[in-house]
């Protein structure tokens, strides 16, 4: 396990949160959220071997004492749902004291663990300049461990197309899961697109929308250079208190105007500052929005 992203202390945390979504799931895969086509009755459909972190309890003893080896029951009314976790690294994410960059990967690991606490599965995806998986198909406790280490080590780099990396998404089929957006949203590319896009696909939907806190309150004053990370584009400005007074007026502009779709479109919206705690995001504004328990 990482030291970088969790702690001992932290990961015990986890251990007792769990993601709620508000509809039933449409899955072919076995799991621990009930679906649409559940009947009266519990049917059983299946077994797969035990991983550790599922719950003993599933345990067939019968199927020990054949095998030798453990396996947990599945039914028929219990879908597995398909969490993917969409991580923006372009280069604005490399930025802020402290990093958005670094609690993007926690929070990234915070809700993959969350999600195969459920039984279900997790992926977690690098978002820049293309998509590329980072941690396909996470069940389990092991698994989970020996992702972290990918994550960690995934780098910042190049400019930000969301819209255009999702639509690369293959393995998405209709309302088999739930998307969870990590970006800083600074792009060109059209994020309300990709929200639209996934939609369409029936994903229930969490973005989280992560600022700096020099970029939600910058206090720069006098002739200053700022300079794109993602293109390497500059411009020289004088700052006054005119100029920061704009600034501020755009940015809430621009946090509102992404609060309206968001609510227009029923998607779960975070707004946060990397200076914010996990704790206080995952148990503070998770839990008031009603996703994390």
């Amino acid at each position: 396990m990482s030291d970088k992203l969790f702690d001992e202390s932290f990961m015990s945390k986890l251990e007792n949160m769990s993601l709620h979504f508000k509809n039933a799931v449409n899955s072919v895969y076995t799991g621990g959220r009930r679906s649409k086509s559940h009947g009266s009755t519990v049917e059983f459909s299946d077994f797969r071997e035990y991983t550790p972190g599922d719950d003993y309890r599933r345990i067939d003893w019968n199927a020990y004492a054949r095998f030798e080896k453990f396996f947990i029951k599945l039914y028929l009314d219990e879908k597995q749902l398909h969490t993917r976790i969409l991580l923006d690294t372009s280069k604005s994410m490399d930025f802020g004291e402290p990093n958005k960059g670094f609690l993007a990967k926690r929070l990234a690991a915070a809700f993959a663990y969350m999600a195969i606490g459920s039984l279900d599965r997790a992926s977690i995806y690098s978002v820049s300049e293309h998509m590329e998986h980072i941690c396909s198909g996470i069940e389990g406790r092991n698994a989970f461990y020996k992702s972290l280490d990918r994550l960690a080590a995934v780098p910042f780099k190049g400019e930000s197309r969301l819209f255009e990396c999702v639509r690369e998404l293959r393995s998405i089929s209709r309302g088999d899961g739930a998307a969870i957006i990590i970006s800083d949203l600074l792009t060109d590319s059209d994020y309300k697109a990709m929200i639209d896009y996934l939609l369409y696909y029936k994903q229930q939907i969490i973005l989280v929308h992560i600022l700096s806190p020099d970029e939600l309150n910058p206090q720069y004053s006098g002739r200053v250079r700022l300079l794109d990370s993602e293109d390497n584009d500059y411009r020289d400005l004088d700052i006054t208190p005119r100029t920061m007074d704009l600034y501020k007026r755009t940015l809430k502009s621009f946090m509102d105007d992404i609060a309206s779709f968001c609510a227009k479109r029923g998607v779960y919206l975070l707004q946060i500052s990397s200076d914010e705690s996990l704790e206080s995001i995952l148990l503070g504004k998770g839990h008031s929005l009603g996703i994390i328990s």
